[in-house]
């Protein structure tokens, strides 16, 4: 852990001063304010003590308790537990022990129990780290298999249940702030990261404590730095910068709230997807073509087996997309419209489509079929025309995918290794039109 000098001591105290100044607010990854997230965290703290204790008790099997948990976070989502290092890791560690479950409730007894001091809390780490660890290694799809890097943020907020006053969260959000302040140094190993991390935590409540005058929780100081750096876009802090203000409610820029730069995950070709829809520029047939080509292209690049079909090959959709070992397949049509899809004269063409392909899946043995349509923004759910389709036809689910959300699915997919049973379980239970802020809100571990 680096020492906290004199200048980064005033950039914390400038962070919690912004943070004072916005009134406290606290901010969801759609940028909506929680409002009175303390409180509500500690009613839920009450019922998820309940749930806890009755796994520890045995009343609950392993499985129960994953389930519970699920449910009970999806209703009251105070700490993002419900992505990528939270419940998925929770399915993936439960999923990939058979014959070994009974060891793995032992284990986890043992390691989301409140520690006593932070000596026990790496143990309780590395015993868990170790276990996912010897999955990951063997397995031949490491992006079915329960990440090592997980582990931190999984036991810290079973920890913080039990003593919120006691054990922070490592939020990556919260290391990629510490980077910034040039206070943060990346370790391998779980233990010794969530070890750096706590006594970061605990000088920086100190300080603010000092400069406030008043007692600064864990969740002050959470909160303070979710306020800084809720757009990680923004250019890194250097010495004698004063932190800007982040929260900026643009829906057209739903990556502000994502811990991570859309460009660190998707190679150029693919990422000029968006600026490709809105070009009035070019004709609309070499548009079109253009965009179908990269929409084909990301979902082969999220692992779907692809038959690009699109202009110059009659009446067709743009693309069926497949995954044969769930039988799982997609019609696809991608949508190069500037100022916003509707259905129009669409409408005849999409029935046709169904139609003629949905017959020839079933055919080839697939039996979940869904159609998607890809454009840049959607100026309607087609909520009746969508519902008249999955009840008259054999689609089971119509989805409208916004560009930037498609690129989104893809940086998750790359960045945390997201299976694609996994992406498909996930779409296909959201509201439609599917945007950035949706897949971000459901992947995103703040």
């Amino acid at each position: 852990m680096k020492v906290i000098n004199k200048d980064i001591k005033n950039q914390v105290q400038i962070i919690w001063d912004k943070y004072v100044q916005s009134q406290q607010k606290v901010l969801n990854t759609k940028g909506e304010e929680i409002v009175d997230i303390n409180d509500s965290r500690l009613a839920a703290i009450e019922k998820l003590k309940i749930i806890v204790t009755e796994f520890f008790s045995g009343r609950t099997n392993i499985f129960e308790f994953k389930t519970t948990i699920d449910s009970f976070n999806k209703r009251n989502n105070f700490w993002g537990f419900t992505a990528t290092k939270g419940q998925m890791f929770f399915n993936q560690l439960v999923n990939n022990s058979d014959g070994k479950i009974e060891q793995l409730t032992e284990l986890l007894k043992g390691a989301i129990v409140k520690p006593t001091n932070i000596i026990d809390a790496k143990k309780q780490i590395q015993e868990l780290e170790e276990y996912a660890g010897n999955i990951f290694i063997k397995a031949k799809d490491k992006r079915k298999a329960p990440n090592p890097g997980s582990v931190s943020y999984f036991l810290s907020y079973f920890w913080q249940i039990q003593d919120w006053q006691s054990w922070p969260i490592l939020y990556t959000s919260l290391v990629t702030s510490f980077s910034e302040l040039s206070i943060w140094e990346h370790r391998e190993k779980q233990q010794d990261l969530y070890e750096d991390f706590f006594k970061l935590n605990e000088e920086i409540k100190k300080i603010l404590s000092e400069y406030s005058g008043q007692a600064v929780s864990n969740w002050d100081a959470e909160h303070a730095f979710w306020n800084y750096n809720g757009n990680p876009n923004k250019p890194a802090l250097k010495k004698n910068d004063l932190p800007i203000q982040v929260y900026i409610e643009e829906e057209s820029t739903a990556s502000i709230n994502a811990s991570f730069k859309l460009s660190d995950y998707v190679i150029p070709k693919v990422s000029k997807l968006v600026e490709l829809g809105s070009q009035t520029e070019l004709s609309t047939s070499s548009k079109g073509a253009e965009f179908e080509k990269l929409v084909s292209e990301i979902f082969k690049h999220l692992d779907f087996d692809v038959e690009a079909l699109g202009q110059g090959k009659g009446r067709n959709p743009d693309a069926i997309i497949k995954l044969r070992e769930e039988n799982t397949a997609f019609i696809v049509d991608a949508k190069a419209y500037s100022s916003g899809y509707s259905l129009g004269l669409d409408d005849r063409a999409i029935r046709e489509y169904i139609n003629f392909h949905c017959g020839k899946l079933q055919k080839e043995g697939y039996k979940k079929i869904g159609f998607i349509i890809v454009s840049n923004s959607f100026k309607s759910d087609l909520y009746s025309f969508t519902n008249e389709i999955t009840w008259n036809t054999d689609i089971k689910r119509f989805m409208l995918l916004t560009s930037e959300a498609l690129l989104y699915l893809l940086a998750y997919k790359t960045k945390d290794r997201l299976s694609l049973s996994t992406i498909i379980e996930a779409i296909i239970g959201m509201g439609n039109p599917i945007t950035s802020k949706d897949i971000i809100e459901k992947f995103d571990d703040i």
